[in-house]
């Protein structure tokens, strides 16, 4: 749609710069001028859409894809905002299919899994740090339930899995065969 609207403020500021060449007319000038900044900015965010959106949802990469999002539905606004309703449109989706699969209770890092070192204070007189508390060691960590599967790859160039409905290797960026 970037693309669609590229072209369309290309005719827009043709036509009134031209106008203004033969009639004359700030106006006309200031349309035309604002034609091809939003060309300009309409052509950059079609390049760009593609490489931080459609690439992150190619590479299984959706929560990247959901906030890159937010930055170019802004971008959008400067063609008319229909790109931007579009983007909108592809937010939402984006947010149901994360919600859709999050098993139920998931969180990113399990409870006491993750140990934050604490930084070494630069003055001598103050007190050393406390000790990081460990889990219980009576209680085995709780295993991550995935209620469903995905069917993977394994890359022919540096052996490593992926999802198959990826395009390219995550790693190595080779193309699925």
């Amino acid at each position: 749609m970037f693309l669609l609207w590229v072209l369309g403020w290309f005719v827009i500021a043709i036509v009134e710069l031209t106008l203004y060449a033969f009639d004359g007319g700030v106006s006309r000038l200031l349309i035309g001028m604002i034609g091809l900044i939003a060309m300009v900015i309409c052509f950059l965010s079609a390049v760009f859409l593609k490489k931080t959106i459609i690439d992150a949802v190619d590479q299984g990469r959706f929560h990247d894809a959901k906030n890159d999002t937010m930055v170019w539905i802004m971008f959008g606004f400067a063609a008319f905002a229909v790109p931007s309703i579009l983007l909108i449109l592809t937010y939402i989706k984006l947010g149901d299919a994360i919600s859709a699969h999050t098993p139920v209770g998931y969180m990113p890092y399990s409870q006491g899994s993750v140990v934050a070192q604490v930084p070494h204070s630069a003055h001598p007189h103050q007190a050393p740090p406390a000790p990081v508390q460990a889990p219980p060691q009576g209680q085995p960590p709780q295993p991550q339930y995935h209620p469903h599967t995905t069917p993977m790859l394994r890359c022919k160039n540096c052996n490593v899995q992926f999802p198959m409905f990826m395009h390219t290797c995550p790693n190595c960026g080779a193309p699925k065969e």
